[in-house]
């Protein structure tokens, strides 16, 4: 009776471990998964938006896409007490201006974006009141496709509709390489 009762225990153990072996819903680890897979889906969704409106009205309707639907998209993967944003050290928004820690990591990200073929990231779990619980950032590389109304030479016709949506534009003056923002996710989450 002993060996049917441990032979039990022992399969038991072996078919939980891989369960052990899971970061928990509050780790550090499994929220930066959670994270990597919201800027995934956020930027992906974004892009594909973008190149939707560009394709179908030029640079100008891209811009409109930018001020409308990107706040919708970032909504839409926001939810289960995540919320996904971007910002930058040249906002075009005044609303994604940089809290104090994110700047910081946007000045450190600024001179390295990308490190190993991969956009750099960085995170932290902060007791400190005030601030989110668990805070991401991703840093967003300038892409050639964003060279039309970030980059140094832009038509008459992109910058007037800039003025008209984004009065307090900061957003421009990039190189193909340069760090233009970064994705941030946040979650407040009790600290153990």
């Amino acid at each position: 009776m002993t060996k049917p009762i441990i032979t039990t225990a022992l399969l038991c153990s072996l078919l939980s471990m891989p369960l052990l072996a899971q970061p928990q819903a509050d780790s550090p680890e499994a929220m930066v998964a959670e994270a990597r897979s919201l800027v995934k889906s956020f930027g992906g969704s974004l892009k594909q938006a973008l190149q939707a409106a560009i394709k179908e009205g030029g640079l100008t309707n891209g811009i409109g896409v930018c001020k409308t639907v990107a706040p919708e998209i970032a909504r839409n993967n926001s939810s289960g007490g995540w919320v996904i944003s971007r910002t930058s050290l040249k906002v075009r928004n005044p609303e994604n201006t940089p809290t104090d820690w994110q700047e910081i990591q946007l000045l450190a990200m600024d001179r390295q974006p990308v490190k190993n073929g991969k956009p750099v990231e960085v995170w932290q779990v902060s007791e400190a009141s005030g601030q989110p619980a668990f805070q991401y950032m991703s840093a967003i590389p300038t892409q050639k496709l964003c060279l039309g109304c970030h980059g140094k030479s832009i038509a008459p016709e992109v910058k007037a509709k800039l003025a008209e949506l984004y009065p307090e534009d900061k957003a421009t003056g990039f190189s193909e390489g340069d760090l233009r923002g970064a994705f941030v996710v946040t979650r407040e989450v009790p600290v153990n």
